[in-house]
C-alpha cells in the first residue's frame, strides 16, 4: 500500500520538476492539479452532499466522463487567477510541492492501510472451548458463494426464469438443494462475516456486532483469521480466500475499486482504466483457481464471486459486456435491480462456471469434498428507493432473504446434521457438527434486516409488519 501511495506522490513530484524547468506556469499548473487530484474524494463528497440534481451529479462522476476537461479547465483558472494572490516563485513553487507530496502520502496510505485496519472483540466468542473431531480421512471444504443469486422459487415468481435444470444437474452430481434455505440478513457486509464467525446477531450488543461486521468487512475478507478458518487450522486446515473482484496486480490491491471510479481517474477513458481489465475475466479466473486446489485434501477454500450480483459483466454466452461503471452508488444500483433479462443472463451464464468448477473439482480431487454453493442473499428487483437499513417492504423481504443453497456432502460426514438449519449463519455450525463433531449450537432461523435493531427482527424469517412501520408509511 505504502509503496502504491510514493508512486503516486513521486509521479506527480517528477512531472513537476520537469515541466517547472520548461515553464513555470505550467509548472505551477501541474501543482494545482495535484492538489486537485488529491482531495478530489473531498470535492466529490461536497457535491454528492450539497447538489440534490442528479443530472449534475451523474455528469461530473459516471456516465459522461466530462470531470476530467473540466477539471483540466478549472485547474488552468484557478491557477492563473491564484497568481494575483500567489508569486508563484522557485521558493513557494518548492514549498507547496513538497507539502502536496506530504498530504499525498498521508491521504493515499492512510485510505490504503483503512482496507486492511483490524478490529477486536470484546466478548466472549460463542466458539470458545469448542474443538474439532480430526476425520480418519482429510476431505477438501469448498465454500462457494454467488452473491444475489436468487432461490428457485424467487425466480420463477419475480423473473419469470425456471432453474430447475441447473439444480437438477447439481442433484446429479450429488448434491442436496435446500429449498427453503435463507439468510440471516440482507447485505453481504452482515451476511458473511456471521456466517465465518458462527455468531448469532440475537445474542451480541451493538458493539460488539460492529466489531464483527468490520472485522470482516467485504474489500478484504481476511477469511484466514475467521472462527471457521481458524478452528479447522488446527486439525491441519489450510484457507484458501479467493475473490473475483480482488485483482492479483499491484493497481487493485491496496485500494477498492471505488477508488477509482471515485477519484478523477474515473474520467480517463475505458482503454486507459487498467483496474477494469481484471473484471473481464474475474468470474472466470476466480473458479479456475477454486478448481485448482482440487489436488489438495487440507484446503478450506472461500471463494467469492459477486455475479450475478450486478453490475452485469457478462451474457449468457459469457461475453462481457464492459459495465460503465463496476462500482455503482445507490441509485444506479436500483437501476440495474431492475434490469431483469440483464440478471437472469448473467446468472446463466454463472450456472456454466459453477457447473464446469464442480466437474474439475469432483474429477480430480484424491478424496470426496465437501462443497457448499451459496448465496448471501437473494436480488432486489423490488428495491424502490432508501438504504437497504431500512425497514423492507414485503415484496422485497421475500426476494431477498431466501437464497441458494446446495451441498455436496462427503458420506464420511453425518447428513442429518445439515438437515438442523438451512439459515445462512448455520451453514458451518451444522457442517463443523456433522464432519468434525463440534457441538455447536444451532442459532434460531431468525432474520435481522438491520442488526442489533429490536424492530427489524423476523423471527423464523418471517416477515411481518414491524413497530413503527405504519407511522412510517
Amino acid at each position: 500500500m505504502m509503496f502504491f501511495a510514493t508512486f503516486v506522490a513521486c509521479s506527480f513530484l517528477i512531472l513537476w520538476i520537469v515541466v517547472h524547468r520548461i515553464s513555470r506556469d505550467a509548472g505551477g499548473m501541474v501543482i494545482t492539479g495535484y492538489i486537485v487530484f488529491i482531495f478530489y474524494g473531498y470535492i466529490q463528497k461536497f457535491i454528492n452532499d450539497f447538489i440534490s440534481f442528479e443530472f449534475i451529479r451523474h455528469r461530473f462522476f459516471f456516465q459522461d466522463r466530462i470531470f476530467l476537461p473540466l477539471s483540466l479547465i478549472a485547474i488552468v483558472l484557478l491557477y492563473f487567477l491564484s497568481k494575483r494572490l500567489v508569486r508563484w516563485n522557485p521558493a513557494v513553487a518548492k514549498y507547496i510541492a513538497i507539502s502536496a507530496f506530504i498530504l499525498a502520502l498521508w491521504n493515499l496510505s492512510f485510505w490504503a492501510n483503512g482496507q486492511l485496519r483490524s478490529y477486536t472483540f470484546t466478548e466472549e466468542r460463542s466458539v470458545s472451548g469448542i474443538t474439532l473431531e480430526v476425520p480418519k480421512s482429510p476431505f477438501a471444504i469448498y465454500w462457494m458463494l454467488f452473491d444475489g443469486y436468487g432461490r428457485e422459487d424467487v425466480l420463477t415468481r419475480e423473473y419469470n426464469f425456471d432453474n430447475s435444470s441447473f439444480l437438477s444437474a447439481l442433484e446429479n452430481r450429488g448434491f442436496t438443494i435446500y429449498r427453503k434455505a435463507i439468510t440471516n440478513c440482507p447485505s453481504t457486509g452482515c451476511v458473511l462475516p456471521a456466517t465465518m464467525e458462527l455468531e448469532d446477531f440475537g445474542t451480541l450488543d451493538s458493539n460488539s456486532i460492529s466489531a464483527l461486521v468490520n472485522n470482516r468487512a467485504p474489500d478484504h475478507w481476511r477469511f484466514e483469521e475467521s472462527s471457521v478458518a481458524t478452528l479447522l487450522s488446527k486439525i491441519g486446515y489450510k484457507a484458501v480466500e479467493l475473490s473475483s473482484e480482488r485483482s492479483p496486480i499491484i493497481i487493485s490491491k491496496p485500494f477498492p475499486m471505488a477508488y477509482y471510479e471515485k477519484t478523477v481517474l474515473s474520467s480517463l477513458p475505458p482503454s486507459l482504466q487498467l483496474w477494469r481489465k481484471y473484471s473481464r475475466f474475474g468470474l472466470i479466473d476466480n473458479m479456475k483457481e477454486t478448481a485448482l486446489q482440487a489436488s489438495n485434501d487440507d484446503v478450506l477454500v472461500f471463494s467469492y464471486n459477486l455475479a450475478p450480483h450486478s453490475p452485469y459483466y457478462f451474457d449468457a454466452e459469457g461475453n462481457f459486456l464492459d459495465p460503465p461503471i463496476l462500482q455503482p452508488d445507490r441509485e444506479t444500483r436500483i437501476k440495474y435491480s431492475k434490469q431483469k433479462d440483464a440478471y437472469i443472463s448473467q446468472l446463466k451464464f454463472v450456472n456454466t462456471q459453477i457447473l464446469t468448477t464442480v466437474d474439475e473439482i469432483i474429477e480430480n480431487t484424491n478424496a470426496d469434498p465437501l462443497i457448499i454453493i451459496m448465496s448471501d442473499h437473494g436480488p432486489a428487483s423490488n428495491w424502490n428507493e432508501g438504504d437497504f437499513k431500512e425497514t423492507p417492504s414485503e415484496a422485497l423481504f421475500n426476494e431477498r432473504v431466501p437464497i441458494l443453497k446446495a451441498v455436496r456432502i462427503p458420506k464420511i460426514c453425518r447428513a442429518a446434521e445439515f438437515e438442523k438449519s438451512s439459515n445462512s449463519w448455520n451453514t458451518f455450525v451444522v457442517a463443523l457438527n456433522g464432519c468434525f463433531n463440534a457441538g455447536l449450537p444451532i442459532h434460531p432461523d431468525d432474520v435481522w434486516w438491520n442488526p442489533g435493531n429490536l424492530n427489524q427482527h423476523y423471527e423464523n424469517g418471517i416477515w411481518k409488519t414491524q413497530l413503527g412501520e405504519k407511522e412510517m408509511r
